[in-house]
C-alpha cells in the first residue's frame, strides 16, 4: 500500500506529464533538428515549464525526492547550461526545508575568458557528490559533458536524472553513470 507521500508524488508526476503534453509537445511532419543533431517529428520544449511557477515547482519536487531516493549521499545538483539551471536551482531551494540541503551549480559550454575564468559556476566542491540533471535528454551528450567536467574538477557523479528520455540510457550505461528519467518519449503521446 502506498503512503500519502508516495501518492502525492505519483499525482504530481501525472500532473507534470499532463502539463508537458498540453504545453510543451510540438509535432511537425518535416521534423525538428534536435541538439543531438537527430531529426524528430516530435519536439519537447520543457523550458515552457522550467520557466513557469507551477511547472518548475513540480519538476523541482519530483527531482529532489528522486535524488533522496537514488542518491541519498548527494551534496549538490547541476548540469550543463542552460537546461539544468532552473532545475538545479529549484531543487536547491526546495531542499532547504527538507531532510538534506543540496547546493546547485552549472557547467558552462565554454570557459569564461574574463574574471575568474570559471567553467563551473555555483557551488561545486572537490570531493563532493553530485547529481547531473537536465530537462529533455536525447543522447545524453550534454549531461555526459557536464559529468566529465565535474569529474575532471575532482567531484563525484552519483547519478544523472532527466525529465524526458528520448533514448539515452545506453550511453549512460556505457559511461558508467546510473540514469533515471521520469518519462520516455512514448509517455507523452497526446491524451
Amino acid at each position: 500500500m502506498q503512503d500519502r507521500g508516495s501518492r502525492s508524488l505519483s499525482a504530481d508526476k501525472e500532473k507534470l506529464r499532463t502539463l508537458i503534453i498540453s504545453r510543451c509537445v510540438e509535432i511537425r511532419e518535416v521534423g525538428f533538428v534536435l541538439a543531438s543533431g537527430k531529426v524528430s517529428k516530435l519536439y519537447i520544449d520543457l523550458r515552457r515549464l522550467t520557466q513557469d511557477p507551477l511547472g518548475i515547482n513540480l519538476i523541482g519536487k519530483l527531482v529532489l525526492n528522486k535524488i533522496y531516493e537514488l542518491a541519498p549521499n548527494a551534496d549538490c545538483v547541476g548540469g550543463l547550461e542552460t537546461g539544468s539551471i532552473p532545475i538545479a536551482t529549484s531543487v536547491a531551494l526546495l531542499s532547504l526545508s527538507q531532510k538534506k540541503e543540496l547546493l546547485a551549480f552549472w557547467v558552462r559550454k565554454h570557459q569564461k575568458d574574463h574574471g575568474l575564468q570559471n567553467l563551473i559556476e555555483g557551488n561545486l566542491e572537490k570531493g563532493k557528490n553530485a547529481v547531473i540533471v537536465d530537462d529533455t535528454i536525447t543522447t545524453g551528450g550534454s549531461s555526459l559533458i557536464a559529468a566529465d567536467v565535474v569529474r575532471d574538477y575532482g567531484a563525484n557523479v552519483l547519478y544523472a536524472i532527466g525529465i524526458v528520455d528520448r533514448g539515452a540510457a545506453e550511453n549512460f550505461q556505457k559511461s558508467g553513470i546510473p540514469y533515471f528519467a521520469f518519462y520516455a518519449e512514448h509517455d507523452l503521446e497526446r491524451i
